[in-house]
């Protein structure tokens, strides 16, 4: 009679922490914090701080192309006297000219340069928003592997520990002689299985805790704060709004637009090669000491060469249909990519609910039934381990699938630009 308590006991225990789905939320104290590892990364990733550090060099740059060159100033010193022929200054000339110069691009010039460059330096603040995004998704997807893995090992330690407790009960059985020797071996193989299972999981954690470091810019030797767990919500979003959205305000598509105007400031300014440049000069002369008059001087080159001028304005065209068509060719692939995420993250919430409906309670049943009939005798040990790993791996398979809603999630955040909301799940 003892024995049939202890074992009804056994199932009890065993049963209890696979009621649910659910998976058991950390306290506030031992979690880790994605939201925090977010923002270090974006303080501290040194990609991130290399692309901002180009883009105010561009910016600085595109300041720069809308000034002048600086003013030329040429001395010319004539008649120097061949009696103190080392002496070369102005006290030893005839005549001292002071020729200042300045050169004028031809008007519009200046700002079309300008102007290009700075879409130069927008591309290039949209390339680092682009990266930012990739570098979030990055993030999440490694601290949800990092999630994943933790209840992973969670699981497997608590069925690795009940499995120690059913061990001792075959060992009470088999001393009463209810059950055989190979019960009691059985079973422990089936931890010793475990534990090898459990070694290669912390194993496969370090290295998932080495990414996240990696990304946030973390010494490797500075430990994770707490555990991670996987978010049990559900996005809520429109597909066909997060399409239009992303084909105008991603960063992606931002960074192509920029570059296509550019290129079309490039075709203004390649037509204003048909118009001269201007030099205008001023020149005092000084003679015996005295500055008694003194020069003005207007130069222009003359464009005469206009089939030069038309090839490079055909160049310029071309650049900005390619960039039109790259352009195009972007919110092509920007649809798909939205559009082909969308899909994945409606393909894993149904998978999530099969195995939150029907697998798991299914394998819990499967599990239960198994336990009293070999109890009662009716199965043996045999059936009650395959039982057992087919729950185990029906809940590793349910983390999985979280796992990769959320990666799915991630992505599809990086794909249209959008922060999605969450909702609780009932």
């Amino acid at each position: 009679m003892r024995v049939r308590l202890l074992m009804a006991v056994a199932v009890v225990a065993f049963i209890a922490p696979f009621a649910s789905p659910v998976l058991s939320p950390a306290t506030a104290a031992d979690k880790l914090d994605l939201g925090e590892l977010l923002e270090r990364a974006r303080r501290n990733n040194p990609e991130l701080a290399a692309l901002r550090e180009a883009a105010i060099a561009l910016e600085a740059g595109a300041r720069a192309e809308g000034r002048l060159d600086d003013p030329t100033l040429k001395i010319e010193l004539e008649d120097l006297s061949t009696k103190r022929p080392l002496e070369a200054g102005p006290g030893n000339a005839m005549m001292t000219r002071y020729t200042i110069s300045q050169m004028f691009p031809f008007p519009g010039k200046l700002s079309l340069k300008e102007r290009m460059a700075g879409k130069e330096a927008q591309a290039a603040r949209a390339g680092i928003n682009s990266r930012e995004l990739e570098v979030t998704a990055m993030i999440k997807e490694a601290y949800f592997e990092y999630a994943f893995i933790d209840e992973s090992i969670r699981i497997t330690r608590e069925i690795k520990d009940l499995l120690s407790s059913a061990s001792d009960i075959a060992g009470t059985m088999y001393s009463t002689g209810q059950v055989t020797q190979q019960d009691v071996i059985k079973l422990n193989v089936e931890q010793a299985m475990l534990t090898d299972e459990l070694i290669m999981l912390e194993a496969r954690r370090e290295v998932a805790a080495a990414g996240i470091k990696s990304l946030v810019n973390m010494d490797q030797s500075e430990e994770l704060a707490g555990s991670a767990e996987l978010p049990l919500v559900r996005a809520s979003f429109d597909a066909e709004e997060l399409m239009k959205a992303a084909l105008v305000s991603t960063p992606d598509i931002a960074m192509l637009k920029a570059e296509t105007e550019g290129s079309e400031l490039g075709v203004a300014l390649s037509e204003k090669n048909y118009y001269p440049d201007f030099m205008l000069g001023v020149a005092p002369i000084q003679r015996d000491g005295r500055f008694d008059s003194y020069d003005l001087m207007f130069q222009v080159n003359i464009p005469i060469w206009r089939s030069k001028y038309g090839n490079l304005a055909d160049s310029a065209r071309a650049r900005a249909r390619a960039a039109h068509s790259r352009l195009e060719a972007g919110k092509n692939r920007k649809a798909l990519e939205v559009k082909g995420a969308a899909i994945e993250v409606d393909a894993s919430v149904r998978q999530i609910e099969l195995y939150e409906t029907s697998l798991v309670p299914q394998a819990e049943l499967s599990y239960e039934s198994a336990l009293r009939n070999y109890r009662a005798g009716r199965v043996d040990l045999i059936m009650l381990l395959e039982t057992e790993r087919d729950l185990k791996k029906t809940r590793t398979d349910y983390l999985k699938a979280l796992f990769e809603y959320n990666k799915r999630i991630a992505n599809l955040e990086r794909a249209s630009g959008v922060e999605l909301a969450a909702v609780q799940k009932d």
